[in-house]
């Protein structure tokens, strides 16, 4: 249900109820909750049902109230979904009656303790599953949060009890402080002083400074790897602060929250807030009150720090602003880098995008600053292009088994890049050609080890690794395509003298696992640190003289029109991990596509040069920023419903808007045993597509349901 309802105030409630309090409506035999976004005169003829109370606790903010209306407008999203975005934390929960007879929202109490299980001796006897948790805890440090070890293990909380009853296993309650984020880096460090800043920086700083003040509209920080954008970051917030107003500051992905969080803490002091997905109920309800009440005037977090409730809002700085993790995946899939700049719009506020890596889009439209030079006045490190075509089997090759053993002897450590997670990326019969396929998606299962499994990375569908062909039963199941744990085990075998941390979504899933990894990784000795994507993105680790990327043009094998963009990223961000105190580095990019322009640019730290091309191809084909795309994916149980309700809306679309160009529908794989079909809207205005898509859907709702059909609305999508 999609629409506003209207209730009667009674007397009692009187001004407590006013656009952003929180309510408690009846709706059928429940009780539950509701926002006021307005009070009028009722939409129709006769008798209200009236509210049942006024929960107790701040309303939400005007600004975010409006926030939420506009991103429901502009991504097509349910309001109520939209208005989940900006409640407080237990907004989603359940409500409950206090003793004076109000409401008030249910919040879990805090953690005060974990459990941690600690290696003892014997625990290898046993059965195979007790040998897991043992191998599982003396492969990770002998220590491990007990929900996390019952997860890779693939075991229970039982299980570790009766370890713990035979001396196998020590179970142990550690505490933790009521006012600290353990996950999310502790307690602040001792204060640093700030440096002097470079004369690039101080233009920047100086632009950011006159559009805080209103003149001026949302910039983009370009600043090589190592180039010092979080300094400017840093004295931005300072000067924010001096004003009396607040920041907010995003970053793509959890993991990077920890490293940042001590920067900024250590120059800022405690008054920085942590804000993502990963807090439990009760620590995103301390946060939320200490920025509500001015306790903390700055929110560090992933993309739904972008709502937090910081008052007299001055600055927003959106880092590493070309992620796609930005984007949300599920509804609303709004993209947090545009409601950035609408929230800081209409706060009046001032937006920093930074990269080294921008998206076209943003070097295109917006005012740019750049830092040509890394801070310590290092070179970027040479990047050396293998081509894989020339190399033996295996994901590892000659040049990189030799900077890895070179890097080991000297008690160096190197980052290693793989594109997917896995042991291998399918499993094939040599004999016929039959591949393990998900039984629902319509994709190749991936094989894991630890346990040995087949997987569906879209669906989670699992099932155990053949011993013969189903097909024609000869045994000659072979693995195809290397994913993360592959290239792991190939490390171990060409590099034993290297600790190998592998952080990937298999491996860095649990509550502070990230931090976890990062912090084995960084211990002394030499070290591999090998991950997908993530281990890509802004970390700035020392001792790090070699990154290499195993399969660099992997981003190019799939359809899109930022698939170049990609791979020209990752390749540049890996490029940047290496070599960042000066020491000298090798990174080494292994490709079936050594000449494609992405590679090749990429490898030599040319941003400019692909941006000015990427640029003018869009241009050519009228793709972002010269228009707007929209993505409605059509799915259902039924194949021949779906084909004919994708078909009717790309008629009726066509038909509301002729100057909006729609291509499709296109079949796409199956999802979840959902057939689907794909349409793509293209315009020069995100309104000229999303307002006749809006009648167009709301006609056709009552067909679609009949139908057993739904239709997913993305606009301005990732991918197409």
């Amino acid at each position: 249900m999609d629409r506003i309802l209207d209730y009667a105030v009674p007397d009692d409630l009187g001004d407590g109820v006013a656009p952003g309090a929180l309510v408690v409506c009846p709706l059928g035999p429940r009780r539950v909750l509701g926002v006021v976004v307005d009070r009028a005169p009722p939409t129709h003829a006769g008798r209200l049902v009236p509210l049942a109370g006024v929960v107790a606790g701040p309303p939400i903010p005007a600004e975010l109230l409006d926030l939420a209306r506009w991103m429901a407008r502009y991504y097509l999203a349910p309001v109520a979904a939209c208005l989940r975005m900006v409640l407080p934390p237990g907004g989603g929960g359940s409500l409950r009656r206090t003793g004076d007879g109000g409401w008030d929202l249910v919040a879990p109490p805090a953690p005060r303790e974990r459990l941690v299980a600690r290696l003892g001796d014997g625990a290898r006897a046993g059965s195979p599953r007790r040998r897991a948790v043992a191998d599982e805890l003396g492969r990770r440090g002998g220590a491990l949060p007990a929900a996390e070890l019952c997860r890779v293990a693939a075991t229970t909380m039982a299980t570790l009890r009766a370890m713990g009853e035979e001396g196998a296993l020590e179970l142990v309650r550690e505490s933790a402080p009521p006012d600290a984020l353990t996950s999310a880096g502790g307690v602040a460090p001792a204060r640093d002083a700030a440096p002097v800043l470079t004369p690039e920086q101080s233009a920047a700083t100086a632009a950011i400074a006159a559009a805080m003040a209103g003149d001026g509209g949302p910039l983009l920080l370009h600043g090589v790897t190592g180039s010092g954008k979080t300094e400017v970051y840093l004295d931005a917030i300072e000067g924010a602060r001096r004003s009396g107003r607040g920041s907010i500051v995003l970053v793509p992905e959890i993991a990077l929250t920890p490293q940042l969080l001590g920067r900024l803490r250590a120059r800022l002091g405690t008054r920085v807030a942590i804000w993502h997905s990963a807090l439990t109920p009760a620590e995103r309800a301390a946060e939320h009150r200490r920025v509500r009440e001015g306790e903390a005037d700055v929110v560090l977090g992933a993309r739904s720090a972008v709502f937090a409730p910081v008052p007299r809002l001055g600055l927003i700085i959106v880092d590493e602003e070309h992620d796609p993790s930005y984007k949300q995946d599920g509804s609303p899939r709004y993209d947090a880098r545009q409601v950035a700049a609408r929230r800081a719009r209409d706060a009046g506020a001032a937006v920093v995008y930074g990269s080294a890596t921008p998206r076209p889009e943003a070097w295109h439209a917006l005012t740019r600053h750049s830092l040509p030079r890394r801070a310590d006045g290092s070179a970027l490190p040479t990047v050396e292009i293998v081509d894989m075509r020339l190399q033996g089997a295996g994901p590892v090759s000659r040049p990189l088994a030799r900077a890895l053993h070179e890097a080991a002897a000297r008690g160096e450590k190197a980052i290693v890049l793989a594109s997917r997670r896995g042991f291998s990326l399918m499993a094939l019969c040599r004999g016929c050609g039959w591949i393990a396929r998900c039984p629902d998606c319509d994709v190749a299962l991936v094989q894991h080890e630890r346990p040995r499994r087949l997987a569906c990375h879209h669906c989670g569908h699992e099932e155990p690794v053949p011993g013969v062909c189903p097909s024609c039963h000869a045994a000659e199941i072979a693995r195809q395509g290397t994913g993360s744990q592959g290239v792991e085990a190939s490390l171990r075998r060409l590099v034993p003298a290297m600790r190998i941390v592998r952080m990937d979504g298999s491996s860095a899933s649990g509550r502070g696992a990230v931090a976890r990894l990062l912090e084995e990784f960084a211990r002394p000795g030499p070290a591999i640190l090998l991950g997908t994507q993530m281990v890509a993105k802004g970390h700035d680790l020392p001792d790090v003289t070699v990154a290499a990327a195993v399969d660099a043009d992997a981003p190019l094998q799939f359809a899109g029109f930022r698939s170049e963009e990609r791979a020209f990223s990752l390749i540049v961000q890996l490029a940047g991990r290496a070599g960042r105190r000066g020491e000298p580095a090798r990174v080494i990019v292994q490709a079936y596509e050594p000449q494609a322009r992405a590679v090749q640019l990429g490898a030599r730290h040319a941003v400019e040069e692909f941006l000015a091309g990427e640029v003018d191809r869009r241009r050519a084909h009228l793709l972002p920023p010269f228009s707007h795309l929209t993505r409605v994916v059509v799915d259902g149980e039924s194949p021949e419903a779906v084909a004919a309700a994708s078909a009717a809306l790309a008629s009726a679309v066509r038909d509301a808007a002729p100057a909006v160009a729609v291509l499709g529908p296109a079949p796409l794989h199956r999802l979840r045993g959902r057939t689907r079909r794909a349409l793509l809207l293209q315009a020069p205005r995100a309104s000229e597509m999303t307002g006749p898509l809006r009648d167009v859907l709301s006609e056709h709702d009552a067909a679609l349901r009949r139908a057993g059909v739904r239709a997913v609305v993305d606009v301005d999508p990732q991918e197409t």
